[in-house]
Parts: C-alpha cells; structure tokens; sequence
C-alpha cells in the first residue's frame, strides 16, 4: 500500500476520522450500507483487472472488498481526507487529501463517491472530475442520502422518544447544511450525471428499518457523541443527549434509515 498526500484538511465533511468516536461510526457506515453498494457493483459488471478508485473510502470496508473482487490484475485507489482506517493491501493506493484539490488517475473502469457530494458545494464540478476520471465506458457510482426525508420512526417508545430524536435531527442537519452540505442533493444526482454526459443513467433508492442499538440507531449514537459541542450549541442539553443515547439503545425503538440514493452511469464509450 502506497500513501500520498493532497492539501489540507477542509471542513466541508461533518465528520473527523482523527476523533476517538470515528472507528465507530465509519463501521456502522460500512455495515449499513456496504450490501447495497456492492450488489450494485457487481451490477454494473465489476470484474477482475478492473482499476476503481473509492472516494471517501472511510473505513476502507468498501475498498478491501473491490481489492478481493478487481484482484488478480485490477487495482483499487482510495481517497479520504484521513486515511488512516483503511487497510493496507498489494492492490490498493490511498491518496489522503481533499477531491476539491486533487487530480484522479485516468482509465478507471470505476469511480465510487460514497457520501461525499452531499457535503461539498462544489459537487457538480467535483462530478465533472469524476467522471473525467473513467475509461470510455467507465461507470460512474454516486451514493448520498436524502436526508430531507424524515419519516424515519417506525415505533417508538414514547412521545418524548420521538421529541428527543427529532430535535437531534433537526440540530445535525442544520450543522451539515452550515458547513455547505445539501441534504436533498442526492434527489437531483441523476438530472446532475445527465447534465454532465453520462449514459444509461439509473438510480436505486433504497432504506430498511432497525431496531434500537443496531445499525442506524447505533450510527446516530456515534454522531451524537462526535458533533456533542454542535447539538449543544444548537440547544440540545447534556441531559438530552444523556437521554437520546438511552433511546438510540433501546430495543423498543424501530428507526429506518435515511433514503440512500445510488445513482449510476456511464461514460460514453468512444465511437
């Protein structure tokens, strides 16, 4: 494994991966959402000797998988502001630093953006890049959650369970948003790959329910642990948050998701 570093750390993502609460979250991340990434993978053709280059790699869940499936002949590049989750392989380059500010390797036979658009201003012309990254013929993934979907309480324990979860909602998403994130970009994805060029354009919605201290309820957890100063600020207590962790735990509660759009195309192949 080879490591190269772009620029600095921005603070366009909502999350740090240096924090002591960010293995957590980047796990549960992975468990909630690498099954549906990797069914649509494998969709769109993933083969051995394809080179594919995972943007917002995270925990590296996702690129330890396309290094086992693009093996042998095939290489996987992992970009992450902070790549010191991913695991080291023969077959995998991680480049640590900001997509804003970095060149991608060409001829890839795919490009996945996990959870990275939604929160950087500049996503189409991030867009552009990544597609000017795939061979002709490439496909292009983007995957970002609706999160102006917020029908997401499918049983609670209570009126005040239900309160203490929307007010951390509420508080979190207004967080994202200050920092250039747009909650319902995923939802204009396909116009945006459109727009861009992109051929055979399909997008997969997807979400499923969990109960209390497991997959997204746990996810919520952890961010409420790593943005605690942000809901503070926001008006949440200590107390509140004390007690939505409580809730996020307990079997009684039944949350879904939020929307995950998967967005796919291609580049046109040369005539």
């Amino acid at each position: 494994m080879t490591t190269t570093t772009t620029g600095g750390q921005t603070a366009g993502y909502m999350f740090d991966n240096a924090t002591d609460e960010a293995a957590n979250q980047l796990r549960y991340l992975g468990e909630i959402l690498d099954s549906g990434t990797r069914r649509i993978l494998t969709d769109a053709g993933l083969t051995p000797g394809w080179n594919v280059t995972d943007v917002g790699a995270g925990a590296g869940t996702l690129t330890a998988w396309l290094s086992d499936q693009v093996a042998p002949g095939g290489h996987v590049t992992a970009v992450d502001l902070d790549p010191r989750h991913i695991p080291a392989s023969p077959n995998i380059t991680v480049r640590a630093g900001d997509i804003r500010q970095m060149e991608l390797d060409g001829s890839q036979q795919a490009v996945v953006a996990r959870l990275v658009l939604m929160h950087l201003p500049e996503r189409e012309q991030i867009l552009a890049r990544l597609m000017e990254a795939l061979a002709p013929g490439g496909v292009l993934v983007v995957a970002d959650w609706d999160c102006t979907w917020r029908d997401m309480i499918r049983r609670s324990p209570s009126p005040r369970a239900s309160e203490l979860i929307e007010k951390f909602h509420d508080a979190l998403l207004a967080f994202g948003e200050s920092r250039g994130a747009d909650m319902g970009w995923a939802k204009r994805a396909p116009e945006a790959m459109l727009r861009a060029g992109l051929v055979d354009v399909t997008s997969h919605i997807e979400s499923r329910s969990w109960r209390g201290g497991t997959g997204i309820c746990l996810l919520h957890r952890s961010n409420s642990i790593q943005r605690e100063p942000e809901l503070l600020a926001a008006g949440m207590t200590r107390e509140d948050l004390t007690e939505l962790r409580q809730v996020l735990m307990d079997p009684d509660l039944m949350l879904s998701g939020y929307l995950m759009h998967t967005t796919v195309g291609r580049r046109p192949a040369r005539a």
